[in-house]
């Protein structure tokens, strides 16, 4: 079951309307941390026992960061269990609804300014708004899953919305949704006709966006395995696909991000099967086309980017491999221009997601995404968000 296995992994509010009367800069805890604004005067050394410090908690599933208006410090929330669910078993009971959200964190407590997004339980994990991106004065969140994951028997109204927004790049303006593009339905009909990619039925899992040098977007698919480009009229191209592994469920990718150059960098996360140190970060040239393995020896990639140093970032759900152990053992490792690797955290985090830089070289990423045995969701409201540095 490959494809499903990835939804179990990352078990992991109105935003134009509440933004328009947001304050000039953050307060309380990520305040302190950045100076109030984008401060560039006295840089942060990041070193293997830099402090970790929560800056915002009370978090129902933290998983992506972007930083928003006037620097405010936003996430997504995969939400909470939805009430309408498909069986009884708890082994396989699924549940679909509207219980993910946006919050703004800046004072150290969520401030929901966008609610009602979809939503989706497995036994191990919530997921919903999986990626998150703030582009030309705008706030941009990915939805996961794809229109044809909405099954049948579904209340009209939830299975409209559904319908509408699972796998979708959705603009969050003027207190409303709008569907830029789907991704993920793009990824499903890829799949359709590429049966040659997958062992099991076609799924599509949209996971992770960042913006594109010029307009658009790039995301990636955590089910299809595939990299896809958006451009600005909101259509939507394969741009190439991972290698699948040759046991086990594949290492599929998680993350997305972009060198000042353009090139492109996907971290991946290892299945079921797989060693600790299967998962790669490939880097792929949109003048060429070439996919290759930039690093490698990684373990469940949830998060990565550039830091403010040039450095890049990988974030680790869980160093020992998937499934988690208990606890996950999380770190962030920085991967310096040199190539020479730190990791952060070490000990101090709880199956982290998502990655954010700092404006003063620290860095920023969601903590205790997954909770209890196998990532179940046993404390809706235990995420938080911490900054290394």
């Amino acid at each position: 079951m490959r494809r499903l296995s990835v939804r179990r992994m990352l078990s992991a509010a109105a935003v134009a309307a509440a933004l328009a009367g947001l304050s000039a800069g953050p307060t309380g805890p990520v305040a302190e941390a950045t100076g109030g604004h984008p401060a560039t005067h006295h840089p942060v050394e990041l070193t293997s026992d830099a402090p970790v410090t929560v800056v915002a908690g009370g978090l129902n599933g933290p998983r992506s960061l972007a930083w928003g208006r006037h620097g405010h410090l936003m996430v997504s929330e995969a939400g909470t269990i939805p009430a309408t669910c498909d069986g009884t078993d708890p082994a396989t009971k699924v549940c679909y609804g509207a219980t993910a959200s946006i919050a703004d964190v800046s004072s150290g407590v969520p401030v929901r300014i966008r609610t009602g997004l979809p939503s989706l339980y497995f036994s191990e994990g919530m997921i919903g708004p999986n990626g998150l991106t703030y582009a030309d004065g705008t706030l941009y969140a990915l939805e996961t899953a794809s229109p044809q994951s909405v099954p049948a028997g579904l209340p009209a109204d939830l299975a409209a919305t559904l319908t509408r927004q699972y796998g979708a790049l959705l603009k969050i303006t003027g207190g409303s949704v709008s569907v830029v593009a789907n991704p993920g339905d793009t990824d499903y009909r890829w799949m359709m006709s590429h049966t040659d990619q997958t062992t099991s039925v076609p799924f599509a899992d949209s996971y992770s966006v960042t913006p594109k040098p010029g307009g658009g977007f790039y995301t990636v698919d955590a089910a299809a395995n595939t990299l896809d480009s958006v451009d600005q009229h909101g259509h939507v191209t394969v741009l190439t696909t991972f290698p699948r592994t040759p046991f086990g469920t594949d290492a599929v990718p998680t993350c997305v991000a972009v060198d000042p150059d353009g090139a492109v960098y996907v971290g991946q996360f290892t299945g079921f099967g797989n060693s600790a140190t299967a998962a790669n970060v490939y880097r792929y040239s949109p003048k060429t086309g070439a996919l290759t393995v930039w690093q490698s020896g990684f373990s469940t990639i949830s998060g990565c980017g550039f830091g403010a140093n040039g450095d890049f970032y990988v974030t680790e759900l869980d160093t020992t491999g998937f499934p988690s152990s208990l606890p996950p053992d999380g770190v962030v490792v920085q991967i310096g221009r040199d190539g020479e690797r730190t990791v952060l955290g070490a000990g101090k985090l709880y199956a982290p997601a998502g990655f954010l830089a700092g404006p003063d070289g620290s860095v920023y990423v969601a903590n205790k995404t997954t909770l209890g045995p196998s990532g179940t969701t046993d404390n809706e409201t235990a995420g938080e968000i911490v900054r290394i540095g």
